[in-house]
């Protein structure tokens, strides 16, 4: 005799493979059909007998009535019909237990969300990290944790997630579903946004820094998306306030929002009001031990730096102002020096390698103008280097341009400053290939931009003699964005159009 089959009714009557799984199986769930279930463990065999000759006469079990239902004795009594109640009744002390009620179950959607968030985690975190990640993007390990009851955070996650495997698959029909989902979180935040209660949960906000992410993703915008969804976190921090900030989820959200901050202070040369005093307290405790954190907190004031230049060139130039202005650059260099110093301490945290121990790279960038490259010891050691190198090309080449024009510097005081600052770049460069490898994920691939267009700026500046090496990092940008994908080429130079409008940091959010 056959062995009976233990499937589902939908996997017999297709006559497939069921995996039994249960409240609904697999198989069920990848077609999008409802699972309509299965026979009870405990079923009984109905026998009807031909008076005439008392031999038993094969007929097919009803299996219809277990279909969609609870496998309990009170329901299947109640529902019976009365001649199936009649062949179904035992004797309490023959009874035995059937399956255990099925659970409420999952929608489509929901276990489609949970998949998906997976795999961006999954694709865009690095595969094996040291000590530790640094905040912003340890938040990406709290998001398939996050409660399912917020309709903007849940908006967000979707269209990101979209984003994430449309950018890994290379599919743009995809890009264009993520586009639809990113209006659909635009309007749950505009809807969030304007509820004074909504507005201050930890959840609105992480759904904004989320959709950031989604403008570097996809963007087309030339990076005004990304710019207003910062202007909007920023609205959002000031109505909450500094003291708000007491959990761990709210502050990773912090540290990440003050870095995206940090992008645009650098590009827009435009301070923030996260260098304030009150909002520098809410990193006081965090910057002791963690240096990622302690290393923001000297970059965020090197904004300010550059728009008190930009003002005092406007101003005329005056002569105590520029002695101030060179003497806190010099003093906010010193602190950053400190911090290498101890970041340092036991010896720096990379290894030079041969360009060939990273042969992923190849695919963005063939030829070797850096080599030897930078293999740092682990992933957060990479982000704070590459912060470190970026902001000190940016400050001290600030300091240096108001230098020779406000002082008479000597050849070698030239040669010093020359070499300080080719250094930094090269070493921004020589950094990238670590960064763009599929192990360290997107989250190190995107964070090499911006760095990347600082040092092309440097090169561009040197003019003819670092033409080859402006070239490689237009190169590298373009092949970090997923080349191919956008129906127009993103520029190498973000924020363009933008710089007039961030005139302060409490803009209405849009």
């Amino acid at each position: 005799m056959p062995k009976r089959s233990t499937g589902c009714f939908e996997c017999r009557k297709r006559k497939v493979r069921c995996d039994g799984a249960k409240p609904e199986c697999n198989t069920c769930v990848r077609r999008g059909t409802k699972c309509p279930g299965y026979r009870p463990t405990q079923s009984f065999i109905l026998h009807k007998f031909d008076q005439q000759t008392d031999r038993p006469e094969i007929i097919k079990e009803d299996e219809s009535r277990y279909k969609y239902a609870n496998y309990s004795p009170t329901s299947t009594a109640s529902s019976a019909s009365p001649e199936s109640r009649a062949v179904g009744r035992i004797p309490a002390s023959e009874a035995r237990p059937v399956d255990a009620p099925l659970p409420k179950r999952l929608s489509c959607i929901a276990a489609d969300r949970i998949q998906h968030v997976g795999t961006f985690v999954a694709l865009y975190l690095p595969k094996a990290d040291g000590p530790a990640l640094p905040p912003p993007s340890a938040l990406m390990l709290a998001l398939p944790t996050m409660p399912a009851n917020s309709e903007v955070l849940l908006a967000a996650l979707d269209a990101l997630s979209a984003a994430q495997l449309a950018v890994e698959n290379r599919n743009l029909p995809l890009i264009n579903r993520s586009r639809s989902l990113y209006g659909t979180a635009l309007s749950q935040m505009l809807g969030a946004i304007q509820d004074p209660t909504t507005a201050l949960k930890d959840e609105t906000l992480l759904s904004t820094y989320l959709l950031t992410l989604y403008e570097v993703f996809v963007g087309m915008t030339q990076g005004h998306g990304f710019f207003y969804h910062v202007q909007g976190l920023l609205h959002l921090l000031k109505q909450r306030g500094p003291t708000s900030f007491q959990t761990r989820l709210s502050m990773q959200i912090f540290h990440a929002i003050r870095y995206n901050s940090l992008t645009i202070g650098y590009h827009m040369r435009k301070a923030s009001m996260l260098d304030s005093p009150e909002w520098l307290a809410v990193t006081t405790r965090s910057a002791r031990f963690d240096p990622y954190v302690a290393l923001q907190d000297i970059c965020i004031a090197i904004p300010r730096l550059l728009e008190r230049t930009d003002k005092l060139a406007s101003a005329g130039n005056s002569p105590e102002d520029v002695d101030a202005l060179l003497k806190d650059s010099e003093q906010l260099a010193n602190r950053a020096f400190d911090w290498l110093s101890s970041f340092e301490r036991n010896g720096p945290r990379y290894d030079q390698v041969n360009l060939d121990a990273f042969e992923s790279f190849s695919d963005i960038r063939a030829d070797r103008v850096f080599d030897p490259v930078y293999d740092f010891h682990y992933f957060g050691a990479g982000i704070c280097y590459m912060i470190y190198w970026m902001s000190m090309l940016i400050m001290q080449g600030n300091t240096f341009k108001l230098l020779r024009q406000h002082r008479q510097l000597e050849l070698k005081q030239l040669m010093m400053w020359d070499r300080q600052l080719g250094g930094y770049a090269d070493s921004i460069c020589r950094s990238i290939p670590y960064n763009c490898r599929p192990t360290t994920g997107y989250a190190a691939k995107f964070g090499s931009l911006t760095p990347l267009v600082v040092a092309k700026k440097y090169y561009d500046l040197k003019g003819p003699p670092k033409q080859t090496e402006a070239k490689w990092c237009e190169a590298v940008y373009m092949g970090a964005r997923v080349p191919g994908l956008y129906q127009n080429p993103v520029p190498l130079e973000p924020f363009k159009g933008v710089k007039e409008t961030v005139d302060n940091n409490n803009r209405k959010y849009i």
